[in-house]
């Protein structure tokens, strides 16, 4: 299926994957007409999912004493939260993205055989898991959605809402908008793969830059690459920069619903209820990884950029171009994503201490859960 990756068809696909939380705006060439429909049907699924979290809420209030309950409500409850969360942060962005992205379709249009050959290497390197991914996120909420018609339950959520709601045709409504929320949870999920696209596409450029320096031939040249290496920094930065608030929030969701998931997975529950709790953990670390492996790849290959040109033949050029190699191989700050006081430097180190701080969370709460019940 994802054997012909090309990136074109990965920019699209992408596209849309996230379209529904329209966090990929428009292209400048817009007209007004499609600005303004697109900023009401932004603002149309912002309230759709507001209209959901408040009944999720006053549920989790109303079961408070009710561990099982409670912890399957505050799941839900964080996962339709991202929703608002990552629209908010993305209006924020909106110009920030929309240069990012036509920069990105830019150089993929322009580019030579070897650029080309690069970011199709990318493309084929990265698609299969990506793509399986967002197929899985959609396919959560399908199961959610399609398993409620098997089931007692009348809606995907056990919200509460301060009307009658189990009479048509507000039945059928209720239905409809807690299904479209459910994918729209999906959608904002995606929005980590959106980050990751840029991530690649960045690191893509480093890589094609370290290519052009191993052929530096003359002073002219070597002057021209690095130009183009602060350019292509300057982009880099500016991706970091759009992605780690994504991160930060897909953290503290994943983070806070590790510790119900814990409470469910540890206590004596059915194994299907843990096994749904398993999942929605397993789902939730699967969003984190997406950012951490492309951010942990963009953090080395920007390090040692410059360092190619090392591997041209500079000792057989002037003495002139030889000091300008000397000062070129000089190392370079890389580009970290990074949220100051809060993530040092978000790669597959910090990703792998995460997942051993939840685990010994897990076994936090096991020590305490037991000593409850003895």
């Amino acid at each position: 299926m994802f054997r012909n990756a090309t990136p074109e068809k990965a920019i699209a696909f992408t596209q849309f994957i996230v379209s529904l939380s329209c966090c990929w705006p428009l292209p400048s060439t817009a007209t007004k007409l499609q600005t303004r429909c697109f900023k009401i049907i932004r603002s149309l699924l912002f309230l759709n999912s507001l209209l959901l979290f408040f009944p999720l809420l006053y549920f989790v209030y109303v079961n408070r004493n009710d561990n099982t309950t409670f912890c399957k409500a505050m799941s839900l409850s964080l996962a339709v939260v991202q929703v608002p969360l990552l629209s908010s942060f993305c209006i924020t962005q909106y110009d920030r993205f929309q240069r990012l992205i036509k920069e990105m379709k830019f150089c993929c249009e322009n580019a030579n055989s070897y650029e080309r050959q690069v970011f199709q290497g990318y493309a084929k390197s990265y698609a299969t898991f990506y793509g399986v991914s967002a197929i899985w996120f959609y396919w959560c909420a399908l199961i959610v959605v399609v398993g409620t018609l098997f089931i007692s339950d009348p809606f995907p959520t056990n919200a509460e809402y301060p009307f009658p709601v189990h009479f048509e045709p507000v039945r059928s409504i209720v239905f409809v908008q807690q299904a479209l929320v459910g994918f729209q949870c999906s959608a904002h999920l995606c929005v980590n793969i959106f980050c990751a696209l840029l991530l690649l596409f960045a690191a893509a450029r480093f890589e094609i830059l370290m290519n052009e320096l191993r052929a530096v031939e003359n002073i002219e040249s070597l002057i021209k690459c690095i130009e183009k290496y602060y350019a292509i920094r300057r982009y880099a930065e500016e991706v970091v920069n759009s992605a780690r608030y994504t991160t930060l929030i897909t953290l503290c969701i994943c983070g806070v619903e590790s510790v119900f998931g814990g409470i469910i997975f540890i206590g004596r529950q059915p194994f299907t209820v843990k096994l749904q709790f398993l999942t929605l953990s397993a789902t939730t670390l699967l969003a984190v990884f997406m950012c951490a492996w492309p951010a942990d790849y963009l953090m080395d290959v920007s390090e040692n950029t410059m360092r190619a040109v090392y591997e041209s033949e500079w000792y057989k050029r002037s003495l002139k171009l030889q000091k300008f190699v000397l000062f070129a191989t000089i190392p370079q700050t890389p580009v970290i994503l990074k949220v100051r006081c809060i993530i040092p430097a978000f790669s597959l180190n910090y990703y792998c201490s995460f997942i051993t701080n939840v685990l010994s969370m897990f076994t936090a709460l096991r020590v305490l859960m037991y000593k409850d019940e003895n």
